[in-house]
């Protein structure tokens, strides 16, 4: 008899956070089988049993339910043996009607230990009906507590994620989670000075990361798409950003849909974190200042501003060239209606940043005269972390011949590790060789100063065009900051102006 039965296991958030889907699972299972064995005369074999370990409010959501709503419909069940009737479902009126529906005309007993239901009865499919309703209201009122619990624990600087970011290690520190930089940490900020001091892009960020034969968490190799989204992810500068992502629901073709769309800023979560950063501030706003910093030039007049996408306000503004037909043309801020900066021609701005370039050249000649490569590097770290895995591998070397020589090891098992062994040290030596091959030199000072005598040449010949002096400038300079603020507004009051050129 106890073979026409099955039994549905689910773990529920009445169950609380304290017991894991496993040990709640067990000590249902434990109930059901000792009432089997008690009512039905004997345990239900494991073939017929369910364990949904996936969380999820929809029918659509939990596979193991839509496997048991398949096999009643199919083959000749008595009944499903379920700790209580909220279990099948806690959904919405939709997924309460599938349910029904399923086993009322399927004619299959819902079985609890305090009760059995019979949907064709119409006092038990009522009773049933509003236990599952009950089940939803439940439902609604505990996402509700959780979402306010959710909320203030990220306004404490909690880690509420699932998963950690590359880079970083879930901990859990008192009752609340935090994140713990791990040696992924070295990757990241290798990926941060490519971007914003080298200028590479991500696709090719991307390809040094996989030729250095370091290996994303979930993939064989590094894409932009991910590159991307870590160069404007702000926990890395120990921020805890939420609710950027939220999930939404709509119905179509006849099924709910989710999917996770990008959310308004102003509804983002935005607070500072309790784990400690793995970037700076400056560096992680100098990240986010090359997207989307292409400067837009018109089909028709071309580009006219040679600090196009280049120079910025103070205020985080752009700064815009205007031409005029009776003075000099101007470069002012794009907010200049309402920011106190004020305007400079554009002669006086170019000849400044002549001026500045030629002294950040002069420093860089300083430095390569002092030893250029005693400069700090990321490249220089992952080598490291790249060198101490070889040694451990040597270390492993060595044990695989003791065990070879112990017996621990037969010989088939000792040729297919050492060939294993053998590929990684390969790899190893190749990746880094490649990252001494891209650490800072004396060659890339030397390149650097020539590039700054390139972008100064160019901007002193009144025959370059401004697109010309744009794409060289763009090879030599990450951002430009100008600064002009005074509380007189008389325009022909002398006011100096300050730039601030950060070099790529």
């Amino acid at each position: 008899m106890c073979e026409k039965y099955l039994v549905y296991l689910r773990k529920s958030r009445a169950d609380g956070e304290h017991e894991t889907v496993e040990e709640v699972l067990a000590k249902h299972y434990k109930i059901l089988q000792d009432y089997a064995a008690a009512k039905l005369g004997g345990a239900i074999p494991e073939g017929m049993i369910y364990r949904e370990v996936v969380s999820g409010e929809t029918i659509q959501d939990r596979p193991e339910i839509k496997k048991l709503l398949d096999r009643i419909q199919t083959e000749e069940i008595k009944g499903v043996l379920v700790v209580d009737p909220q279990r099948l479902s806690r959904g919405d009126l939709s997924d309460c009607g599938a349910i029904i529906r399923a086993f009322r005309y399927t004619d299959t007993l819902i079985v609890t230990p305090p009760k059995t239901y019979d949907l064709g009865d119409k006092f038990d499919r009522k009773f049933f009906e509003m236990e599952l309703m009950r089940g939803n209201d439940y439902l609604e009122y505990v996402k509700e507590i959780m979402m306010r619990g959710r909320i203030a624990s990220v306004n404490e600087g909690n880690f509420i994620g699932s998963v950690a970011p590359y880079g970083y290690d879930k901990v859990k520190v008192g009752k609340a989670y935090t994140l713990v930089p791990n040696s992924e940490a070295d990757t990241v900020r290798l990926m941060y000075e490519l971007w914003t001091k080298d200028g590479l892009g991500t696709t090719t960020i991307a390809n040094r990361l996989n030729e250095l034969h370091i290996k994303p968490r979930k993939s064989e190799i590094w894409n932009n798409a991910s590159i991307r989204d870590m160069l404007r992810n702000p926990v890395y500068i120990g921020k805890i950003r939420w609710n950027c992502r939220k999930t939404v629901k709509h119905y179509e073709g006849g099924e709910l849909i989710s999917s996770r769309p990008k959310a308004d800023k102003e509804d983002w979560i935005l607070v500072d974190g309790k784990h400690e950063p793995i970037i700076s501030e400056e560096t992680f706003n100098a990240s986010l200042a090359r997207f989307g910093s292409l400067p837009k030039v018109k089909a028709k007049s071309g580009l006219k501003n040679p600090f196009a996408g280049i120079m910025h306000c103070s205020c985080g503004r752009p700064m815009i060239y205007q031409p005029h037909k009776k003075c000099e043309a101007r470069l002012h801020c794009a907010y200049q209606m309402r920011c106190g900066n004020r305007s400079a021609t554009y002669k006086e701005v170019e000849e400044e940043v002549i001026r500045a370039l030629r002294q950040l050249a002069a420093e860089l000649s300083e430095q390569l005269a002092g030893g250029a490569q005693n400069a700090p590097d990321a490249h220089k770290a992952i080598a490291e972390a790249l060198r101490k895995e070889l040694n451990a591998l040597e270390t492993q070397q060595e044990r695989l011949y003791e065990f070879l020589e112990q017996g621990i090891y037969t010989s088939e098992v000792f040729v297919k590790r050492n060939a294993a062994l053998a590929q990684r040290r390969q790899e190893l030596q190749e990746a880094i060789e490649t990252a001494k091959s891209y650490q800072v030199s004396e060659t890339d000072y030397q390149q650097k100063i020539i590039a700054l005598h390139d972008a100064i040449a160019m901007l002193e010949d009144p025959t370059a065009s401004a697109e010309e002096k744009n794409n060289l400038l763009r090879t030599v300079i990450r951002d430009i900051t100008y600064h002009r603020e005074t509380e007189v507004r008389d325009k022909w009051h002398p006011v100096p102006f300050f730039l601030d050129i950060s070099l790529i």
